[in-house]
Parts: structure tokens; C-alpha cells; sequence
């Protein structure tokens, strides 16, 4: 049932970033607003955290073994911004990759922060170890003037 928390957190997060992106995005690239602008990012965040939420993406696979659905996830994503989030192709294209690659990030740290359990404290603890250092022996000068101040005439 860890499903549900990992797809409402990623439906947040991603609906918050795109939200800011197509806000933005469209005001200052085309000076105008899509019609239904919070229904669209509510469709497209959805989609998008359906598909993270199926393939669990995180930095330290994305790109090694699980690049066949890194390159999956990125033709939807750019699908999503081009027909939903109703950007010109090179703007989509853009958006959504550099979207992608940060947001898939930081949002797949808030879930697995959320879904993994805490690791037990009690098994972290470890005996005390030995001091890093010896202990002083009362002499800390170096060399002929320990053996000066050692002896009894210098005193």
C-alpha cells in the first residue's frame, strides 16, 4: 500500500513545479495564458505521476539500467508539455527534459523519505572506541628543549 503516499507525493510536487512552469512559462514566452491553465496541470501532473509512481525513477538508475524507461518517461513528459500544457515544440522540449531530469529528482527523494522505513536506532550504536590520540604524557615540546625542561637544572 505504499503506492498511494508515493503517488499523492509525487502528484504534489509535480503539479506545484508544472504550475509554476506553465504560469510562468506561458506569460512571459507568449503573454497569454492557456485556457483551464489548473485543469491542465492537474491532467498532466497526474499523468506524469502515474508514470513516476509505475517506474519509481531515481538519479542513481536513470541513466544506467533503467535508461529504456528514462527515455519512455521523457517522450511523455515532452507529449505532456507540447499537448496539455499547450507549449511550441521547442519550448516543450526544453521545458520538459530539464523538468524531468530536477523534478524526478527531488521528488524521488521526498518519497522514498516517505515510503522507506526509519532505520532502528539501537542497531546504529556502536561500542565506545579508542581514543584517536595518546594520551599526553605531560611533556609537549618538541625535541631538546623536552630534554632540557626535563632535567632537574632547568628548573
Amino acid at each position: 500500500m505504499s503506492f498511494l503516499p508515493a503517488f499523492l507525493a509525487y502528484w504534489f510536487i509535480l503539479f506545484v513545479v508544472s504550475y509554476i512552469l506553465v504560469e510562468y512559462g506561458h506569460r512571459y514566452i507568449y503573454d497569454e495564458l492557456p485556457k483551464y491553465t489548473s485543469l491542465r496541470v492537474a491532467a498532466g501532473s497526474l499523468i506524469l505521476a502515474i508514470m513516476l509512481t509505475w517506474t519509481r525513477s531515481s538519479f542513481e538508475t536513470m541513466f544506467t539500467t533503467d535508461l529504456k524507461w528514462t527515455v519512455l518517461q521523457a517522450i511523455l513528459w515532452v507529449g505532456v508539455f507540447i499537448v496539455i500544457y499547450a507549449f511550441q515544440p521547442v519550448h516543450g522540449l526544453g521545458f520538459a527534459l530539464a523538468t524531468m531530469v530536477i523534478a524526478t529528482g527531488v521528488a524521488t527523494i521526498a518519497v522514498d523519505t516517505m515510503t522507506k522505513p526509519a532505520p532502528d536506532e539501537r542497531a546504529q550504536f556502536t561500542a565506545p572506541r579508542a581514543p584517536l590520540r595518546k594520551e599526553s604524557t605531560g611533556n609537549i615540546l618538541p625535541g631538546k628543549a623536552a630534554a632540557k625542561a626535563a632535567t632537574p637544572e632547568a628548573k
